[in-house]
């Protein structure tokens, strides 16, 4: 098989070509191609194919081909006669133009997008194509990239459209002719767009209670702050919907709203993260020997400790703003006396902000501010100088 870039005919290295995920070797007949191949990768289904200018229906059966398309399944394709191109994406977006003979084997990933010409030399080629399962009319499944044989008039995706699957994204939010409100989309997204952060969040978090385990300290103090960092986003993106107007709001919680943001899965679960942090936390300070009032105290004396603490503490108070923000925002969309759809008065979610993944770690600070407060109050006593009693305030005037 020989491969070259579509837009400037340079020779594409073998290296490069493999890299893209696209297999390719010379094979001398079908059956060399059905043992060590096709029985392995279970595709018990084959077809030998012709395609020439000499053939029935040869303008239908080029346009099948010849519009961009892609497959479920990986395409495998064995020359037995003449030549044909596939021009094949690459992952950055550029056509492959690859020339298969007689005697090539090609496998096309599933899922990558393609095109099949006949060569202008000799427009003829003779092959088999493998496949798990194909459609009625005896060909594996194409989907069209941008029109097709039939005339759909599908735009081109991108290949970070196709990474992100951007319109399935899309197709999440309400359209827009059954939106109750027109702020319906601004409270929509946030929720939508936190529960997709919270799930980095929880991964990030459950990465670093596995490296406390391993004593990779260090890295988990970092991604502890990376979760922080989620967070802060989050409550900064609460914001935003205090600009929904109350009226707006009123509308939606009695015409399509009907949940509570308590009820959430994603909610519920952060909640709940203390329980996945703690136990890592007290291996870590057994086996290290050393309580967290000590790195409190000396953090440069333990300093993997102390940026794992700092990065769990970050964690916990953005948590607990985060929940703070919840009470804003009610108080600002229903007002501070009313309740809940659950018959629970929006005071209530202040009790959140009290709550802390971790509440042992926030004791450690209060046991070393009473540390240090004894030990001034002993120095004081001894008489040394750098422990002087403060000056009573004056508030006189003169």
């Amino acid at each position: 098989m020989r491969a070259i870039w579509s837009d400037t005919r340079e020779a594409i290295p073998d290296v490069r070509v493999r890299a893209e995920g696209i297999h390719f070797q010379k094979v001398g007949t079908a059956q060399d191609v059905w043992a060590p191949f096709m029985e392995a990768l279970d595709y018990p289904k084959y077809h030998e194919s012709t395609l020439s200018p000499d053939v029935p229906n040869f303008e239908a059966r080029k346009d099948k081909v010849i519009y961009e398309h892609c497959h479920d399944q990986p395409e495998v394709r064995f020359c037995l006669d003449g030549a044909g191109v596939f021009e094949i994406r690459s992952t950055d977006d550029r056509f492959m133009h690859c020339t298969v003979e007689s005697g090539d084997l090609l496998i096309i990933p599933a899922r990558r997008y393609h095109r099949f010409l006949l060569t202008e030399e000799k427009p003829y080629i003779r092959h088999l194509l493998f496949s798990k399962a194909r459609g009625a009319d005896g060909q594996v499944v194409p989907h069209y990239r941008n029109g097709g044989p039939k005339g759909e008039t599908k735009p081109a995706k991108s290949r970070y459209e196709e990474y992100t699957r951007y319109d399935e994204l899309l197709a999440l939010l309400p359209p827009r002719e059954k939106r109750v409100t027109r702020d319906e989309l601004l409270f929509f997204v946030p929720h939508l767009t936190t529960a997709l952060w919270l799930e980095v969040l929880f991964d990030d978090v459950s990465r670093a209670v596995a490296l406390i385990d391993e004593d990779r300290v260090l890295e988990a103090g970092d991604l502890f702050a990376r979760a922080a960092a989620v967070e802060k986003l989050l409550t900064a993106e609460l914001e935003i919907n205090e600009k929904i107007p109350p009226s707006e709001f009123a509308e939606m919680r009695h015409n399509s709203y009907a949940g509570s943001g308590g009820d959430s899965p994603g909610f519920r679960r952060l909640m709940s993260l203390g329980d996945v942090i703690r136990p890592s936390l007290e291996r870590l300070w057994a086996r290290r020997g050393v309580e967290p009032v000590a790195v409190l105290r000396e953090p440069s004396k333990h300093y993997d400790l102390h940026l794992l603490l700092r990065g769990i503490y970050e964690l916990d108070g953005w948590i607990r703003s985060w929940c703070y923000m919840h009470h804003r925002l009610s108080e600002r969309h229903l007002g501070p006396g009313a309740v809940s759809r659950k018959g629970r008065p929006v005071g209530a979610l202040l009790e959140r902000v009290q709550v802390s993944l971790v509440p042992e770690l926030w004791g450690e600070i209060t046991r070393f501010t009473s540390m240090m407060t004894e030990e001034a109050d002993r120095a004081r006593a001894a008489g040394c100088p750098f422990h002087v009693a403060p000056k009573e305030e004056s508030h006189g005037v003169r």
